[in-house]
């Protein structure tokens, strides 16, 4: 197990008491880990498996066909596959912890007649009930799973460190003419050396242009001096992860220009930070970074119309198009925001979360302001922002790519506390 064992008995007595009132007693809780994920014509090879994060979270464990069972009258009790003499030959015996009930035993727990509603969550989530209380079991169960524990808190900071020492390695190889990929494999390898087991999502590298693509995969394009590096990665454990952005010059030194850009990104974020306290609205924070933005864009002609009419259009979008941040811990999305059943676009940007801060939420904070040519081209874009967009003055950015700035943010009973600072920015 990642953490003692009495952190899962207090996680599992969290959970029972959110779900008390949504049960009777003929009513059985079944939390899937999941099953492994053949490779398409791979024979007997699968994909690396990866439990699903509730019962990861819930029982520690990492075995494929794993339940977590939750009932009224007993309470949770854990069923597994046992290992056969072939499975540990192959795959060896990692994992292999004693269970003492099988998934036969589950079988008969069911054919037994005593529970009469049988609810699915995790994977596979085949509900035999309505979908509706599938849904608020799930939604009550990451309502607790987003409070982070200090021993997970722990954990994200050493998984920082091993970041640190990824963005330590790239900014010492980073000069012209090196390639985006040969950034990446740089830092990934150092990370890994730091005691990482993999990256929690496709390391992003956008040098040039290629900074103001979001999910920018890094390319065999070689860097050129005078130019920007945006960075996007992390660093994982057991799937417990950091998601970190930086920007780096190629050569060293930021141009004027550069400098004033990053100034403004860096402004949108300490002021998006310092909203990050209990009780905040997760879509002011956002709108407050937005306006930063859209008020340093106005300095440098790039708006017909005011900065109120800018936002509320919604053409702020065109240069900031994501939202200021996201849950972030056990995976890059955590548990994200299900009960908000109807998604909300807040100057022009749909939020992935859209809720009030509470304490113990750890959340990314990354603000960005970006100059994509594929947006200040379009045809359509323009037109719909014609009387908000001074085109004419867009053109001249869209070689620059962009800047966004990201950590993962810590909600406190006080001032929030960045989880990531020790990647200097």
């Amino acid at each position: 197990m990642l953490f003692a064992e009495e952190v899962y008995k207090g996680r599992q007595t969290k959970v029972s008491s959110a779900w008390k009132d949504l049960l009777g007693s003929s009513d059985l809780v079944l939390v899937h880990s999941g099953v492994a994920v053949q490779k398409p014509g791979g024979l007997d090879q699968t994909y690396d498996f990866l439990p699903h994060p509730s019962y990861f979270w819930l029982s520690g464990h990492r075995r494929p066909e794993g339940v977590m069972a939750y009932s009224l009258g007993e309470g949770w009790i854990e069923y597994q596959r046992p290992l056969s003499p072939v499975d540990i030959v192959w795959e060896g015996a990692e994992g292999n912890f004693e269970c003492q009930h099988s998934l036969e035993d589950l079988k008969k727990k069911i054919s037994g007649g005593t529970y009469k509603r049988i609810l699915h969550l995790g994977q596979p989530a085949q509900g035999l009930a309505s979908d509706e209380i599938i849904r608020e079991l799930s939604i009550r169960m990451d309502q607790v799973r987003r409070r982070k524990g200090a021993e997970e808190v722990r954990l994200i900071r050493q998984i920082a460190d091993m970041a640190n020492a990824g963005y330590t390695a790239l900014k010492k190889s980073l000069r012209p003419g090196i390639t985006e990929r040969e950034l990446q494999l740089h830092y990934e390898n150092a990370v890994l050396l730091a005691g990482a087991e993999k990256m929690p999502y496709g390391s992003i590298v956008g040098s040039g242009e290629n900074a103001a693509i979001l999910h920018a995969v890094p390319t065999a394009k070689k860097v050129v001096a005078g130019e920007l590096v945006l960075v996007d990665a992390g660093a994982d454990v057991e799937d417990y992860c950091v998601d970190i952005t930086r920007v780096f010059a190629v050569d060293g030194q930021f141009t004027s220009q550069q400098q004033e850009v990053y100034d403004l990104v860096h402004q949108a974020y300490k002021e998006s930070v310092k909203m990050c306290r209990v009780g905040t609205q997760w879509r002011d924070v956002h709108m407050r970074s937005a306006r930063v933005i859209a008020e340093g864009l106005k300095q440098w002609g790039l708006w017909k119309s005011s900065v109120d009419a800018v936002l509320e259009s919604g053409a702020i979008s065109v240069f900031y198009p994501h939202g200021v941040g996201h849950l972030v811990g056990l995976k890059v999305r955590d548990t994200g925001n299900p009960e908000n059943t109807n998604p909300k676009r807040y100057y022009g940007s749909r939020l992935r979360v859209d809720l009030a801060l509470e304490k113990d939420y750890l959340i990314t904070v990354e603000p960005g302001c970006y100059f994509a040519r594929a947006f200040i081209e379009d045809q359509a874009i323009r037109e719909n922002y014609k009387d908000h967009i001074n085109w004419p003055e867009a053109e001249k950015w869209k070689t620059f790519g962009g800047v966004r700035l990201e950590d993962d943010i810590l909600i406190t009973g006080g001032d929030a506390e960045s989880l990531t600072d020790c990647v200097p920015k």
